[in-house]
């Protein structure tokens, strides 16, 4: 069967025969991060878009979607806490050999150009759930009442972190591509903390001070595996690397030549506000993550308008955005990528700025 005799499968949309024209051969069943590097899917536009990310270390191993069942059972992948919309994900304990009862929790907020970074601790689920009751009503730096269930350890800011994608169970390529990377990273992080100060392991980070490492539960996008959030930029990466992943911490990469590859910023809506604020990165460097900033988008008759706007540097940027091509979304492993959902890529026309 060719490509374009391919049928649709289910509810989903019909194909339109371009998109059609883009899917494996009837025989074939890739992975679907391979299908998608293969045809060059644009990862822009498709990060999370968050006030916060809520990190739960959860012993593995997780169902799907890991709200299912065990102890994230009846939670949401977005909630509303008092700092605002807040994605809750699942994170492996360091070290499950020696993991306690007790269930540690990290709030990562925006907080300007940067992060805050608050610590708890839940003595079991219950506390876990009465935890997470107090921050819808509470902002982290709250005082605590006692006799609730959990502790607070405190906070910092801008801390610096990756979290990585590695639920296997949702899908393999996040399984295999993600846990690969966690590991290169990991290893990168205790080649440099086993070197000689002044000659620093090649490709690791040279700034000082603690950088995470966060093994999370689907962060969607598996089809960009091996896929990361870095933090305090809070932008998602896909098809990144354990040496990328060191010089966006640093802040030494060519970032004109990474920004094709990053999903999004999290204080833009996904979609064509995230490519806007990508095209902005690409144009000034990673000065813009030094700059507290909000993205506004507006429907224009043919594109979309797209404001980054920088108050208190007294700069913005208005970046329009056209809809471009339509590509598949497989189905992992399956055969002839059956069945796929159409998804849309967005390319930026056009780049003003604006200062006062």
């Amino acid at each position: 069967m060719s490509r374009l005799a391919q049928p649709t499968v289910g509810t989903l949309p019909p194909l339109e025969p371009d998109v059609l024209a883009l899917l494996p051969a009837a025989d074939e069943a890739p992975r679907c991060s391979a299908h998608a590097a293969g045809i060059g899917t644009d990862p822009g536009g498709t990060a999370i878009s968050a006030q916060a990310v809520a990190l739960v270390e959860t012993p593995l191993p997780w169902p799907k979607p890991v709200f299912a069942s065990g102890l994230l059972e009846g939670f949401r992948p977005m909630i509303d806490l008092a700092t605002g919309p807040t994605r809750v994900l699942a994170t492996v304990p360091p070290d499950e050999r020696t993991r306690s009862d007790r269930i540690p929790v990290v709030l990562h907020s925006r907080a300007g150009a940067g992060i805050h970074s608050a610590y708890f601790e839940a003595a079991d689920s219950a506390g876990l759930r009465q935890l997470f009751a107090h921050l819808e009503r509470k902002l982290p730096s709250d005082p605590i009442p006692d006799g609730q269930g959990f502790a607070s350890f405190g906070c910092t800011e801008d801390e610096r972190a990756v979290l990585i994608c590695t639920q296997g169970s949702h899908d393999v390529c996040c399984g295999s591509e993600g846990t690969r990377l966690a590991a290169d990273f990991e290893g990168v992080l205790r080649a440099y903390r086993r070197a000689d100060v002044d000659e620093p392991y090649p490709g690791a980070p040279t700034a000082s001070g603690r950088i995470s490492v966060y093994r999370v539960s689907h962060t969607g996008g598996h089809r960009f595996a091996p896929t990361a959030m870095t933090l305090p930029d809070g932008r998602m990466w896909a098809g990144i690397e354990a040496g990328e992943l060191a010089s966006i911490l640093d802040r030494t990469a060519d970032v004109s030549a990474l920004a094709p590859r990053c999903r999004g910023w999290w204080g833009a809506a996904t979609g064509p506000a995230q490519v806007g604020e990508r095209a902005v990165l690409a144009e000034i460097g990673w000065s813009l993550e030094s700059i507290a900033r909000e993205v506004r988008f507006r429907r224009t008759p043919d594109a979309w308008a797209v404001d980054v706007i920088a108050t208190s540097a007294g700069r913005s940027w208005t970046v329009t955005v056209h809809e471009g091509r339509t590509v598949p979304t497989i189905a992992c492993r399956a055969m002839g990528g059956l069945p796929a959902k159409p998804a849309t890529e967005f390319i930026v026309t056009d780049i003003q700025e604006q200062r006062r």
